[in-house]
């Protein structure tokens, strides 16, 4: 299967690895729409998850990625795939697409674990705030379930678990955060989606879901903050291995 025709996809020299489902913008009529479920992409996640790469390329860090290309009307890449809200069941080819997003992935994971004894897997998403008090920038990780290194035994919070903490150090230090670690009127929803969940207890990997507001997503000075904090959050849990 060649998958540049559907992802962006590249393999890295550090263990993180950035995966962006729902910013596809292709259509092709060869794929038929779902027929239920969300069909809005998360707008401009494709472009601010390439400002990230681009940004720590700069650094000389290369993370893997893979950054689906196909419009969230044809596929869902964090549904599961028995749900009809991920793909339309008549289309071969778009249940190859999800096999082969969620195998390479997960290849992605048993990597980095194997060269570099841990993974930090960021899912990027968007979303829209309901009302102006809701916070800007929501983590999912199934309250904790999908972090299994830790940075700092004695700390709380975010600040226990590799790659989180420094995620929020850096993001809240421009937006109002909910860490994902408290059940919320906020991120019950954004918990962390079929994609985190993958990586349930699974040891050495910390997956996080990490949703951004339309509206820091539609500014590009405020999405500047944004790929500059986390850039920075990757570089510093980078130089927090060690070797």
């Amino acid at each position: 299967m060649d998958l540049s025709r559907y992802f962006e996809v590249e393999n890295g020299n550090t263990p993180v690895i950035l995966s962006c489902p729902h910013g596809g913008y292709k259509k092709p009529k060869r794929i038929p729409n779902k027929t239920t479920g969300m069909r809005i992409a998360d707008k401009n996640t494709f472009f601010i998850a390439k400002l990230i790469i681009n940004l720590l390329k700069v650094k000389n860090i290369d993370i893997y990625y893979i950054l689906n290309k196909i419009h969230r009307s044809k596929i869902d890449l964090n549904r599961p795939s028995h749900s009809k809200s991920a793909y339309n069941h008549s289309s071969t080819e778009a249940q190859n697409i999800f096999r082969a997003y969620h195998d390479q992935l997960n290849n992605y994971a048993q990597e980095c674990v194997s060269k570099h004894n841990r993974a930090l897997i960021i899912d990027f998403h968007g979303f829209t705030k309901p009302y102006k008090g809701y916070p800007d920038v929501i983590f999912g990780h199934i309250f904790g379930k999908t972090l299994d290194l830790l940075e700092d035994s004695k700390e709380q919070d975010c600040n226990r678990y590799w790659g989180c903490a420094q995620l929020q150090d850096e993001i809240s230090k421009f937006f109002v955060l909910d860490d994902g670690l408290a059940l919320t009127e906020q991120n019950l929803s954004y918990s962390g989606g079929y994609i985190t969940q993958q990586f349930f207890k699974k040891s050495q990997i910390n997956a996080l879901q990490i949703e951004v507001a339309k509206s820091i997503r539609l500014d590009f000075k405020l999405t500047e903050m944004l790929v500059k904090a986390i850039a920075n959050a990757i570089i510093k849990s980078v130089n927090r291995i060690i070797i």
